[in-house]
Order: C-alpha cells, then structure tokens, then sequence
C-alpha cells in the first residue's frame, strides 16, 4: 500500500511539473522601455511636486509618506544631483522594503544589464550629468507586482542629463524593466 501511494504521489509531481514546463526556465513578458522625465529637486521645491521615481509606475511621483517611490532626486549646495533610495528618506512603519543604487561604468546607452552584486540600501549617490546609476527595488510585500516571483527585485538605469538651478529641476532619462527578477536595460522584451 505505501508503495502505491509513493508511486502515485511521484507521479502526480512529474504530471504537474510536465504541464507547468521548466519552472527554471521563466519569461518575461513586459516590455522594457526608455523614457525622458522631469524631476523637481526634493529640497527648495513646493512638497506637491513630483521628486520621487517610481519603477513599477515608470513615472516621476510625490515623495510622500506612503513611499511610492523608489527613489527621490535632489540637488545639492553645489548644484549636483543627488539620488536617495527611499529608506533615506521616508522611513515607513513595518516596510523594510530595500532600494539598492550602484554607479555603473559606461554610457547610458551601453549599459546593458543590471549588475548582480554590489547595490547600496543605506547610501545616497551624488552624481555628475552623464554618471549612470542602476536602481535595484524589492517589490515582493502583500499585493505588490512581485509578491509570488521566485526574485522580488526589478531593476532600472537612470542618467541625469542636465539641471536647471533656477527652477530646481533634472532632467533624467531611465529604463525601467518591470518583469520580476530581469536585468535587461534595453528597449524589448527581456531574455535574462
């Protein structure tokens, strides 16, 4: 008898994994895409502008209490952008949901792909127009876009390309790729 039902519960798991195909073998199936946004600087702004870049948005949004944002942009005392993951800048009870930033080599448009290693939680990067940074965000908490993932982390490069003093504003493009546990940084569908 035990012999049958090891059997069978053998076979039920072959039968399952047989239908579900390779579950190592994902695919995305979101485009990953270039966008040019405006930013207002976090400080000296009114606190209704929009300083804050959300990934799973793809959209510049308010730095609020709710961290829907991934990460908020600034301008310093010596006019140079400055990009904070959002545990700097909000803390929020009970979300310990890490933002990882690294300064990466190459121009904007040759970086490729996120790096595997190396993101910093708990550092801000100031940056020089050109210098471009990878986001890595965990979005796996209830009800967020990579909650049953087998990798909660999305990833984006961002670039600023210019700043304006006077109106506190950076000028930024990214590419944003929203498919679970991808680091593709180009424009199509992802295959890694």
């Amino acid at each position: 008898m035990k012999g049958r039902l090891a059997f069978l519960a053998t076979m039920s798991v072959a039968i399952v994994l047989s239908a579900c195909g390779n579950p190592n073998n994902l695919r995305a199936n979101l485009v990953t895409s270039t966008d040019s946004l405006t930013v207002w600087a976090l400080s000296g702004t009114p606190p209704s502008y929009p300083s804050g870049v959300s990934i799973v948005g793809r959209q510049v949004v308010r730095v609020d209490g709710f961290a829907s944002f991934d990460v908020a942009l600034d301008i310093n005392d010596a006019g140079n952008p400055v990009i904070y993951p959002f545990k700097l800048v909000v803390s929020t009870p009970g979300s310990t949901r890490a933002v990882g930033l690294i300064k990466v080599a190459g121009l904007f448009d040759t970086v490729s792909a996120a790096p595997k290693t190396g993101f910093e939680t708990d550092s801000a990067l100031v940056l020089m127009p050109g210098e471009v940074v990878v986001v890595q965000a965990a979005h796996n908490t209830s009800g967020d876009l990579c909650q049953f993932a087998i990798s909660p982390y999305l990833h984006a490069k961002m670039v600023v390309d210019s700043v304006n003093l006077a109106s506190r504003t950076l000028f930024i493009r990214t590419v944003f790729d929203p498919n679970c546990g991808f680091r593709s940084l180009v424009d199509g569908i992802p295959t890694f």
